[in-house]
């Protein structure tokens, strides 16, 4: 199974409404025996209880119970005082968001009894929060347009739409991020040097794509419906989503080379009402077992290093963390987008109507 859920609702966690949060039964503190965890709902949350909440509760008798929330929501639940969910699956983004306002516990590796904490890519190992799975965007072409090996390779290649020619997607801003750092590899920048984000040459790299883009998307379902119907002949989509088309027998084809990794992570929620069985929930998921049953559901790469013994072949060139897609691509500076989010939304919504 790939993702077939809205990303801008993975990366924003928009999805629960606040009638969810005056719940009588949810604003109760959980019976103990219990762990509340953020969900997303779809079929993440479907790959998410085969792979992991089913197997928690049948190897420690916690029962998992997933509260949809957003992260306005969650602080929302904090400030009033009356916390609902021990357990937060969000965006980095995000999590770097609330963890600057005091609302995320500390992860307790050296309580670990399921994983090994060195086994995690120490890029992700935080003391607040700590990455659960990656997701990539990725440069997708269509094959009936593009032959093999005369597609666009690169983000600068795609920019070429004299040697490339067709209309391109890219994602808008209320996609969660506007593609700055593809707009500076098309302009020469080495993967190495992106951040901080020049933002004049990124607008400047942005304003020669801009004519050729037939739709700036702002979620998943709109950038698979282009280039279902061929209205882009190539695009920058996150992986999941691309896939999912892949498998369904869309003539299309990802290209690993410059892709953007970013990560969806795990956090405790400070003064939760089952602090110690979020902790155990935490250390369970993170396992290279748990992590590599996943990726048979849904395609997004393990953060544990040893979770690659236990992936299936088939599965492998999928994933966005698989060495060999992940050691050509670059991690998303997160705390640079954190920083900077709202002074880019704000250019952004300017550029893009002009």
């Amino acid at each position: 199974m790939t993702c077939k859920f809205d990303r801008r609702a993975f990366i924003g966690g928009s999805i629960a409404t606040g009638a969810a949060l005056a719940a009588p039964g949810i604003l109760r503190a959980a019976p103990a025996g219990e762990v509340v965890v953020r969900g997303l709902g779809g079929a993440y949350q479907d790959a998410m209880d085969a792979a992991i909440y089913k197997p928690f509760t049948k190897a420690t008798g916690i029962n998992v119970a997933v509260q949809l929330a957003t992260a306005a929501q969650v602080v929302a639940m904090v400030d009033a005082k009356r916390i609902a969910i021990d357990v937060l699956d969000l965006g980095e983004l995000q999590l770097i968001s609330l963890n600057k306002r005091g609302i995320l516990g500390p992860i307790d590796y050296d309580g670990m009894k399921f994983t090994n904490p060195g086994d995690i890519k120490a890029s992700v190992r935080h003391p607040n929060l700590v990455g659960n799975l990656y997701f990539a965007t990725v440069l997708v072409y269509n094959t009936d347009v593009f032959k093999a090996g005369e597609h666009p390779k690169s983000w600068k290649d795609f920019w070429n739409v004299a040697a490339f020619p067709g209309a391109r997607t890219l994602a808008d801003q209320r996609s969660g991020a506007a593609e700055l750092e593809f707009a500076l590899l098309a302009d020469g920048v080495s993967r190495d040097h992106l951040y901080p984000i020049d933002m004049d040459r990124a607008f400047a790299s942005l304003d020669r794509i801009k004519p050729h883009v037939s739709k700036w998307w702002d979620t998943g379902a709109i950038s698979a419906q282009l280039l279902e119907r061929k209205e882009a002949v190539a695009g920058g989509l996150w992986n999941g989503r691309a896939q999912d088309l892949i498998d369904k027998g869309a003539p299309l084809a990802i290209e690993w080379n410059e892709a953007k990794q970013q990560l969806q992570m795990w956090a405790t929620v400070k003064g939760s009402p089952n602090a110690e069985n979020a902790q155990r929930f935490v250390d369970f998921a993170l396992q290279p077992q748990v992590q590599a049953e996943l990726t048979r559901h849904i395609a997004y790469g393990p953060t544990n290093d040893k979770a690659f013994k236990f992936v299936r072949p088939e599965d492998l060139a999928k994933l966005p963390s698989a060495p060999e897609n992940y050691k050509n691509s670059f991690d998303q500076n997160a705390v640079w987008w954190s920083d900077n989010l709202a002074a880019i939304g704000e250019r952004w919504q300017s550029w893009v109507l002009h």
